[in-house]
């Protein structure tokens, strides 16, 4: 835990000296767009093939600087950004959204991260799109091209499952979660998404995630008539 705490405060830190040009909203198109991409899955049973489509879905658009990438000597944080003027910070299995605006035209960017690369940039893509520069009026920040990013972590060996959870949930307020049949969970807010091995037995689901670090949470659980209670919140199968 201290080692977590550690490499969590390491990049928070370098996240706040490098990048931090104030507090900004979270882009909250997020939840709708990832409600209509769910409801594409509604009548399966809980796959995990069926969430690596649902982050993998192509989107419409075409934004010249599509893809993952992480900043010049830093390993821990990715960036991805995507066609649906939506940008991620990634560390492990969480990814934190953004709003992004790309002008191709004018090569300029912008990003509104609450904590991370946050701000308006100029940029210049180099001729084999593996590096990007990033220019304000205060900063240069070099970005490095990567492999696709891969929130879903290994599947637990041998996991506990219930099986009136698995598949898809929604709650009045659009929060998702999904749970697969071989021990992979996954939940999605507004400004987040996060995907976790877990077991569930007894009313109890016991999770992980990486941040930095793993991380363990607990969630009491009940199914009633057709509908997922999560630590008291009614979620419906869709």
């Amino acid at each position: 835990m201290k080692k977590f705490i550690s490499i969590l405060t390491a990049v928070l830190l370098f996240s706040s000296a490098l990048f931090l040009n104030g507090c900004n909203t979270v882009n909250k198109t997020q939840s709708s767009k990832s409600t209509e991409k769910a409801q594409t899955s509604a009548e399966k049973k809980g796959s995990v093939s069926e969430l690596k489509s649902y982050l993998l879905e192509p989107v419409k658009g075409k934004n010249p600087l599509y893809g993952t990438w992480k900043i010049e000597g830093v390993d821990v944080v990715s960036f991805i950004f995507r066609n649906d003027n939506l940008a991620q910070m990634v560390m492990g299995t969480e990814a934190d959204f953004a709003s992004l605006s790309v002008d191709a035209e004018n090569k300029t960017l912008s990003v509104s991260f609450v904590l991370g690369l946050n701000g308006d940039y100029s940029y210049n893509l180099s001729k084999d799109k593996k590096e990007l520069t990033l220019t304000s009026k205060d900063k240069k920040i070099k970005l490095i091209k990567q492999k696709d990013y891969n929130l879903i972590p290994k599947a637990p060996k041998n996991p506990e499952i219930d099986n009136k959870i698995l598949g898809w949930w929604q709650n009045e307020d659009k929060q998702i979660y999904f749970f697969s049949d071989n021990g992979i969970m996954y939940s999605n807010n507004i400004s987040m998404e996060t995907c976790y091995s877990y077991n569930a037995k007894n009313g109890k689901i016991n999770a992980t995630y990486n941040y930095g670090g793993d991380v363990k949470i607990s969630l009491d659980y009940s199914c009633k008539k057709g509908n997922l209670i999560i630590n008291g919140t009614k979620f419906k199968k869709f």
